[in-house]
């Protein structure tokens, strides 16, 4: 099943001021360009100290961070920003891929994380997902995140597809909130453990299968194509 933003959800992404801060020149470039073919305007800084200060100094829709950066790396500028009270998205791009690092750069305050090397069509995709839910959006267009046939309310526990309403549990609606927010990301169980449960509750990955397995149920015949199962890893939501 195909699944794509719709062109209402599209248009919320287009002309966004983006700051990307990366000290390899050609990823920097490459990155910049798409972006600004998709539309955004664009702020380059390739090392960290110029990258905090633009950051704190001026007012971006998202910011793009490198992790390790020159002078100061990218998750001491995002908890710089939140210590400030910048409530603005962050995207981590970074090689450090294992699960310890990925889960310290969403404690760090990013909104995702994309390992490199990456595929830059796929990361304007994710940067859409996360303007798409940004308060201006939801201030413009209603609290509702839209992808292909799928229309979750971001303030209640309902979901929309192909017109039929479905209640959510507060669990369902967050596994599949954050599964729409990031298309095509695939999300570990140990991910989803830590969005529902946090670090203080003992939980196996099991319990991620039947939140799983419930919500497919409610979504009816051909969520598991829009659910996709990565064996032996998680879960992402299927736009192909």
């Amino acid at each position: 099943m195909s699944i794509s933003p719709t062109r209402k959800a599209t248009s919320i992404a287009l002309n966004a001021k983006i700051l990307v801060v990366e000290d390899d020149e050609n990823i920097l470039n490459l990155l910049s360009a798409y972006l600004e073919s998709a539309g955004h305007d664009v702020v380059e800084r390739n090392d960290g100290m110029s990258g905090y200060d633009v950051a704190l100094a001026d007012t971006f829709d998202i910011c793009v961070f490198d992790v390790m950066l020159p002078n100061m790396s990218g998750m001491e500028i995002v908890q710089a920003m939140r210590a400030q009270g910048k409530q603005t998205p962050v995207v981590f791009l970074t090689a450090l891929g294992a699960e310890n690092y990925v889960l310290q750069g969403f404690r760090a305050g990013a909104d995702d994380y994309v390992i490199k090397p990456f595929s830059p069509r796929e990361l304007v995709v994710r940067i859409q997902a996360i303007l798409r839910r940004s308060p201006t959006a939801r201030g413009e267009h209603g609290a509702l995140l839209e992808v292909g046939p799928l229309r979750l309310d971001l303030d209640e526990p309902i979901c929309r597809i192909s017109g039929q309403s479905i209640t959510l549990t507060p669990y369902e609606h967050k596994i599949l909130r954050r599964l729409l927010e990031q298309p095509q990301r695939t999300l570990s169980r140990g991910q989803l453990i830590e969005l529902l449960y946090g670090n203080d509750v003992a939980v196996g990955p099991k319990a991620i299968d039947v939140h799983v397995h419930n919500l497919r149920t409610k979504l009816g015949d051909g969520s598991a194509s829009i659910i996709e199962t990565v064996r032996g890893f998680g879960y992402r939501l299927s736009l192909s």
